[in-house]
């Protein structure tokens, strides 16, 4: 696995990090992904109408309203609190709860479906406690999503030029002692064999994985993104952000058709005939994140 670091002023395992960058990120922008996201085939195969489903770590709370209001029954949970509150005010009919993913307040066996995205990678003492926390709130036969950056191997082709932030380990750990002058710990990236084991020893068996975020793995090279531009906001884009006021989605979560180029590039759609061979191979060589379907058994 690789462990990885950034040099913003909290680590990427605090609320303050999080609320941070959810400030420079629209709701409405990430509400209208849901429709076109890679993901989508995947909550429309493993969730029904009327099943309950978590999502620990729902930081912006783009899933929660998008399923919510498509006939599931959610309750989003995370440590930001400030996050919640802002999410309370956009959307004041959504169940949430403040709490840790390794520490759940909810009883054995509780949901029917539990999505975890990008979240468990940012344990630095490792993601085992939350996956059996994941586990344990799930029913027999329950469903749980998780999505972790992967160690594609676009990113092992890049790791000799990345020695600057990035470092290759056998096992989580947390640093005792600084090791690149000042950069925090932000994530890990995991093989699909790693984090499949660590899935197993947990008591979660994986039906089926889905690399994505291709053009996310694609911004990693250099001379692909010279601005070093990142999925993270800034500050400057922090003060420009509007009131926090409740929004109308009805209009904004209606199916709308798109482009052959929309799917291929955007919903990385495999199912186009012919070029979706192409979408498979991108999403194994380059994908940023790995979605890992599970079952409780």
């Amino acid at each position: 696995m690789i462990k990885m670091y950034q040099t913003k002023a909290h680590a990427g395992n605090t609320p303050d990090f999080w609320e941070e960058n959810w400030e420079t990120i629209q709701f409405e922008e990430s509400l209208r992904f849901c429709s076109i996201d890679p993901l989508r085939p995947l909550f429309e195969k493993y969730s029904q109408k009327g099943s309950l489903m978590l999502e620990g770590g729902c930081g912006l709370g783009q899933y929660l309203a998008y399923y919510a209001a498509k006939g599931r029954r959610v309750i989003g949970l995370d440590f930001a609190r400030q996050a919640l509150k802002n999410l309370h005010k956009r959307q004041a009919y959504l169940d949430l709860c403040a709490g840790d993913v390794s520490a759940l307040p909810f009883a054995d066996e509780t949901f029917d479906l539990y999505y975890s995205g990008g979240v468990v990678e940012h344990f630095e003492g490792g993601a085992e406690k939350s996956l059996l926390e994941a586990k344990r709130v799930l029913k027999k036969n329950g469903v749980l999503l998780i999505s972790v950056p992967y160690q594609s191997p676009l990113r092992k082709l890049l790791s000799p030029f990345k020695k600057h932030n990035w470092r290759k380990i056998e096992n989580p750990k947390i640093d005792d002692k600084e090791v690149f002058s000042g950069k925090k710990f932000f994530q890990y990236a995991y093989t699909a064999r790693e984090f499949e084991k660590m899935l197993s020893e947990a008591g979660l068996r994986v039906v089926e994985k889905q690399g994505f975020a291709v053009l996310w793995g694609f911004s990693e090279v250099p001379f692909l993104n010279p601005t070093g531009k990142s999925e993270f906001g800034t500050a400057q884009e922090k003060k420009e952000r509007k009131e926090i006021e409740a929004v109308d989605i009805t209009d904004i979560i209606k199916d709308r058709p798109g482009s052959l180029l929309k799917r291929l590039v955007v919903s990385e759609d495999a199912s186009v005939p012919v070029l979706g061979l192409g979408v498979k191979f991108f999403r194994w060589f380059s994908g940023n994140m790995m979605m890992y379907v599970c079952v409780r058994d």
